[in-house]
């Protein structure tokens, strides 16, 4: 008999799930990384692919009163001389020190409440071999926007939710409109929990053992 070929998807563990966090426990991490507004979250690598330069840059073109409201925050471990280079573009791009943030390492912990906590998600990377940070957002309940490259539509799903990540003004005007429509964000956050649970182990070993 022929060989029959599984293509298995990559799945994210458990502990990615929407939590109710009490207000000294989110306090407590705020305090801790500096957030001191509502944020729109990025976590992930720092390599030219992953595209933050353009993140930076769109972020500093939003209307001024959006960003005196949010903070940027660029969560996860980063090398120094990387952080240095964005901070250097957040300032040309006339960001203030406390409008783009770097947490430096977080805890699984800590990363779950980021993902519970944030206003949105965004991940700009235009190259992907899956892109398993936008999917942990989703299954936190975060509303998530990704780039329209590589396996991100497969893994997002939702058309109004993807961008150019070449095109700065194309994201700007995601993160506008998503900052401004919270019932875009609530569909955001309803569609992402779903379709994240298409990517449990599950339904993996479901589809291998099918």
């Amino acid at each position: 008999a022929g060989a029959r070929i599984v293509s298995i998807s990559t799945a994210i563990d458990a502990h990615f799930h929407p939590q109710t966090i009490d207000e000294a426990t989110a306090d407590q991490l705020r305090q801790k990384f500096g957030i001191s507004h509502p944020f729109v979250l990025y976590t992930g690598g720092a390599d030219e692919r992953k595209n933050l330069p353009r993140l930076i840059e769109a972020y500093a073109a939003l209307p001024a009163s959006l960003r005196a409201c949010h903070q940027l925050v660029f969560a996860g471990k980063m090398p120094a001389g990387d952080v240095a280079r964005f901070q250097q573009i957040a300032r040309s791009s006339g960001l203030k020190t406390d409008e783009l943030l770097f947490t430096g390492y977080v805890t699984d912990e800590e990363l779950v409440q980021l993902y519970n906590l944030c206003q949105l998600y965004v991940f700009p990377s235009w190259h992907e071999g899956f892109g398993l940070p936008p999917l942990e957002a989703m299954a936190c309940g975060a509303p998530v926007v990704a780039a329209n490259t590589a396996s991100l539509p497969e893994v997002i799903g939702l058309d109004e939710a993807l961008f150019d990540p070449f095109d700065i003004a194309a994201i700007t005007h995601m993160i506008v409109n998503t900052l401004e429509d919270e019932a875009l964000r609530t569909c955001l956050r309803e569609h992402g929990l779903k379709k994240a649970k298409m990517f449990s182990w599950d339904e993996t070993a479901k589809q291998a053992i099918g």
